[in-house]
């Protein structure tokens, strides 16, 4: 595989002169040659990627233009994961209270549902325990209609009166019904909309969403917008994210600014600033007994951005990481960031900030720049669990 390696390497890329590491030379220039071609010409040298490589212990292994804020892209996500997993923990879960209003006879409930909570996270999953409830509860039928509290939302509709309409067409179609109502529970729902419970309506259950844990690895697994978008609503806006991990990073402005929860758009991260906060996010994942690979997805294991690129790669299992690109904004942006087990230094973060629309390029000069961290420090260390 090393023989391998190194062939592609010298078929792709070129050394360059003024840099001790001889990766690093070759994948900026590299950079030169084939990203910035389509442009019609070649910036300079050193102004189209940082990166930056730390052992657990602190100490710089590796690292290039560290200090100068690129685009990261959906690296951001790391950002708003950290901050959420500090404000809530790993195990809360949000509520929505299941209330009925009127009566039951024979197994036919007539009257008013009522579901009321702001779990922003609400789907047919979650609705499954609703469903649960009315059959553990001599249910068979419900005819009346469904309300919903102003701060609900269902399946990522906008909250209130959009996902309440979501909500009884969910219910209302056969084909995703019976897939929700496994229990026999049948609806004939005549309306929907957005309205209190009264003081005479009964409190049936409690659904509850997944973990915070389990919500954050499948937003970073799957790198979900939407979902980055509703933590940073949930935690008081991007300033907010970006306010936190300045003060617990001990960083200023100027190293890191996000505008975006998701990392769409325009945001600013050095690679020192990210090492620091993927340390930290580590480090709080550690307080509570978990590792990195229980909020990052593993490469080449866990499905997502980083399945299929690393399947067949040497660091398949061995990497935990966040992938980011962004094709137009700021001229383009690839991003890789996250932790390595190696066989000499152990665990190593790292953390690699490219410009360019060349994405293809640029993930391949990122999938060669860890292979060949995990060839320069004796390979493979213990896998992932996964």
């Amino acid at each position: 595989m090393r023989v391998l390696i190194a062939a592609v390497a010298a078929l792709v890329i070129t050394l360059t002169e003024g840099v001790c590491d001889v990766f690093a030379a070759e994948s900026t220039d590299m950079f030169k040659r084939t990203v910035f071609a389509e442009a019609g010409q070649a910036p300079a040298i050193g102004s189209s990627q940082g990166y930056r490589v730390e052992d657990l212990q602190g100490d710089v292994l590796k690292e290039q233009n560290s200090e100068i804020a690129y685009n990261p892209a959906s690296g951001v996500k790391v950002l708003t994961a950290y901050a959420t997993l500090k404000r809530f923990g790993p195990d809360f879960q949000f509520e929505t209270s299941i209330l009925l209003d009127g009566e039951t006879v024979d197994g036919v409930f007539s009257g008013d549902i009522f579901l009321e909570g702001s779990d922003q996270f609400f789907n047919s999953e979650t609705l499954k325990q609703v469903i649960a409830a009315l059959d553990e509860n001599g249910i068979e039928r419900v005819e009346g209609a469904v309300f919903v509290s102003s701060d609900f939302k269902f399946e990522g509709n906008a909250a209130g009166r959009k996902s309440a309409i979501a909500l009884r067409k969910a219910l209302g179609i056969r084909q995703k019904r019976a897939k929700l109502l496994a229990s026999g529970v049948r609806f004939k729902v005549k309306s929907a909309g957005v309205k209190r419970a009264p003081l005479s309506a009964q409190l049936l259950a409690k659904s509850r969403s997944p973990k915070i844990l389990a919500l954050l690895k499948d937003m970073l697994s799957r790198s979900d917008n939407e979902m980055a978008a509703t933590f940073g609503h949930l935690l008081g806006g991007p300033q907010e994210i970006a306010k936190t991990c300045r003060t617990d990073f001990e960083l200023d402005a100027s190293t890191l600014n996000i505008q975006t929860a998701s990392g769409l758009g325009v945001n600013r991260v050095s690679p020192k600033a990210m090492i620091a906060a993927l340390r930290g996010f580590k480090n709080l994942l550690a307080e509570h007994k978990l590792d990195l690979s229980d909020a990052l997805p593993i490469a080449g294991v866990d499905h997502g951005t980083i399945f299929q690129r690393f399947a067949d790669s040497d660091v398949k299992g061995v990497m935990v990481g966040k992938t980011g690109t962004l094709k137009q904004t700021d001229r383009g942006a690839c991003v890789l960031v996250g932790e390595m087990r190696t066989l000499l230094r152990g665990e190593i973060l790292f953390v690699v900030f490219q410009r360019g629309r060349n994405t293809t390029q640029l993930r391949l000069s990122q999938n060669i720049f860890v292979e060949n961290l995990l060839l320069d420090y004796g390979g493979a260390g213990l896998k992932y669990a996964g």
